[in-house]
């Protein structure tokens, strides 16, 4: 098996997701391996103090890595996965690592060209 592929922004576009009210999605313009980083999870981090200011405005694109490492995906440092919607038939998958202070998307199986991007939110985010 190839060793599998990082792939970047320019490999993907940003269109109306195929879920009705759900906005913009991120969808393949290559095949996708199964086992390939389809990217980073950027934003603005933040730490759990931070996170539970009252003055902090609502964003509902945040990812929790570990309490001094809270990613915002909104702004200027947030990038296209960002636009991964939800599915509970996802094609990706999201691995967190606290030591790495990491949020990474792999593609779950084999992707294929103008095919949109999914992974499961889990039950956390609809609490």
């Amino acid at each position: 098996m190839p060793k599998p592929k990082k792939w970047t922004a320019d490999d993907f576009e940003i269109r109306t997701s195929t879920i009705e009210g759900a906005g913009m999605g991120l969808f393949a313009k290559h095949s996708i391996a199964e086992e390939d980083t389809i990217g980073y999870y950027t934003g603005e981090v933040i730490t759990e103090k931070e996170f539970h200011d009252p003055e902090r405005p609502f964003s509902a694109y945040v990812m929790w890595v570990c309490r001094t490492h809270i990613i915002v995906g909104e702004g200027p440092k947030a990038n296209y996965t960002r636009y991964i919607n939800h599915s509970d038939e996802p094609n990706a998958f999201l691995i967190v690592s606290s030591r790495w202070k990491t949020a990474r998307f792999e593609a779950l199986r084999d992707i294929q060209p103008g095919e949109e991007i999914f992974f499961n939110y889990g039950d956390d985010y609809w609490e």
